[in-house]
């Protein structure tokens, strides 16, 4: 049973998905962090929204946890960093509430604009200032967008409705795309000077935090209007605050701030020219329904190994489709073991080649892949897609990509070269029709076998001979030969056998093997 800790709310969708699991064991909510540690003991994944904290207290003493995941689209309440060096997945929820998130962005702009919140305020005071009021139709107005992946788009779109003119500033974005778009990619000061409201849809990161600062204020376009609906962090509020004072800025419209709740006489809260919702961005029936369903979905697909969408420190492209990306991910963990059981030395170099146009896309799943073959446990942690590359960077493993390799032609083709101190050998692997993997190349060599099972890999002078006095050895140790697949480089020259064997050689039918006056090596690989 996968036991599952539910640790804040989840709509009713999530715990439809959870109860209609057979193998899921549930528990939680609960009312105490005291309460969410006992129950984390033995929990294989924990589901949290933003009031439970993921810290190292938590994962300390949640030893089989493999999945931390939130119900929602942000994560600074998960020690993602941690969960990486664990082996812990994280998963989140980024598109669930895109169009909650727009529709409150926009509901927000037309609410400054137009002065709702105070006419609506005056109204129940007895007052009626129909005529002082005025406010700014958005029909001819710039919004500068800082930020144009999913929710920028969408505010774009629905902006656009409205006959605004708008302006993205997005350094990642392709601007193919925007100009289709009819958006216009700037720079964030001429962004700035132009806007008439400004909408910032952009991620927290170290590089974005106080984004609107104070500097950043004195570029704003006189009289524009700030709305801000993602993260509070974007902007410097004491400078956001002068900008107000001073008339700078006409307005802010803030769904977000850095202290939440705040107190009550917050000076942005209270006043005259912002409007604060308490952050109800994604606080729709629809966004919570569809939240909750996805993470419960997205959770039991990870743990089964089904797949493995929304996982944020896995090192798949978004829209990567599992299913398709498997069979080479299965295949790079075969070479991967076959490179860390057959070197001769502490591998501190791994180069990796793909060949493909399928390919291409994978290059560091497969990466992590290879190392998760290739390593063996050094500490707690499991060796797995998440925490491979981290373990390989701590035992000063260099891992690249590389366009030298000496391959074999194959369409689709997976090569890696591990080095060691005084030597290398380079392996090659394809998926051949069906999804079954074969390992093509090893060193100089072209061959055909199958990574499956007991491997014995024989290297070998190519005289008559060989083949029957191996295979009577390994009859006489009662050890049966399930396949053989032979290779060399040229008649009476050097060659290579991986045999498929049904049991494993004792360490007696080894030692034989390599008394053979052929044999010039004799290895046994696990697959």
């Amino acid at each position: 049973m996968l036991k599952i800790l539910i640790s804040d709310h989840l709509s009713d969708s999530g715990w439809a998905v959870f109860r209609a699991a057979e193998d899921a064991q549930l528990a939680g909510p609960f009312a105490e962090r005291s309460a969410i540690l006992g129950a984390a003991r033995d929990a294989q994944a924990i589901i949290v929204r933003s009031s439970t904290r993921v810290d190292r207290e938590l994962l300390d003493g949640a030893p089989t946890l493999r999945v931390a995941a939130r119900a929602g689209a942000m994560l600074e309440n998960i020690d993602l960093d941690e969960c990486t060096r664990r082996g812990i997945m994280v998963i989140n929820v980024p598109d669930a509430n895109v169009i909650a998130v727009s529709e409150h962005t926009i509901g927000m702009m037309l609410a400054l604009a137009r002065h709702i919140p105070l006419g609506y305020a005056s109204l129940r005071n007895g007052e009626w200032r129909r005529f002082d009021l005025i406010g700014a139709q958005l029909h001819g107005k710039t919004l500068g967008i800082i930020g144009y992946g999913r929710h920028g788009r969408e505010v774009a779109a629905r902006a656009q409705a409205f006959g605004m003119a708008t302006l993205a500033y997005d350094p990642y974005i392709d601007e193919g795309y925007a100009r289709a778009q009819q958006v216009s990619i700037v720079g964030i000061d001429e962004l700035l000077a132009r806007s008439d409201f400004i909408s910032l849809n952009t991620a927290l990161t170290p590089e974005t935090a106080n984004l609107l600062s104070r500097e950043a204020f004195e570029k704003v376009k006189d009289g524009a209007r700030i709305i801000n609906c993602t993260h509070a962090d974007l902007i410097d509020e004491a400078a956001l605050l002068d900008a107000l004072d001073c008339g700078k800025v006409a307005g802010a419209a803030l769904d977000v701030l850095k202290a939440e709740p705040p107190l009550p006489n917050h000076p942005l809260v209270c006043h005259p020219r912002v409007i604060v919702t308490p952050h109800l961005n994604q606080n729709t029936i629809d966004s919570q329904a569809a939240t909750s369903r996805q993470v419960a979905e997205d959770v039991l697909a990870a743990l089964r190994g089904e797949d493995y969408r929304n996982v944020v420190n896995l090192p798949f492209r978004p829209g990567t489709e599992y299913a398709s990306a498997k069979p080479y991910l299965l295949l790079a963990e075969k070479l991967g073991r076959v490179q860390g059981q057959l070197a001769a030395g502490v591998i501190n170099r791994v180069e990796i080649e793909v060949l493909g146009d399928g390919l291409q896309g994978l290059v560091r799943p497969v990466a992590a892949a290879l190392l998760k073959g290739m390593l063996r446990p050094v500490d707690e942690r499991p060796v797995n897609y998440v925490s491979a590359p981290v373990i390989a960077y701590e035992q000063g493993i260099q891992t690249s990509q590389t366009r030298v390799l000496e391959l074999v032609d194959y369409p689709n083709l997976i090569s890696c070269r591990v080095h060691w101190p005084g030597g290398s050998r380079t392996m090659a692997g394809v998926i051949f029709a069906g999804g079954e993997p074969r390992l093509v190349q090893y060193d100089s060599f072209r061959i055909d076998a199958n990574p499956t099972g007991f491997v014995l890999v024989l290297c070998n002078n190519d005289v008559p001979g060989v083949i029957g006095k191996v295979g009577t050895l390994l009859g006489a140790h009662h050890v049966n030969i399930g396949e053989w697949r032979y290779g060399r480089d040229k008649p009476g020259g050097r060659a290579v056998s991986f045999i498929n064997l049904d049991s494993p050689p004792s360490s007696a039918a080894m030692e034989s093997l390599r008394q053979l006056p052929q044999i010039t090596d004799a290895r046994l690989v696990k697959l």
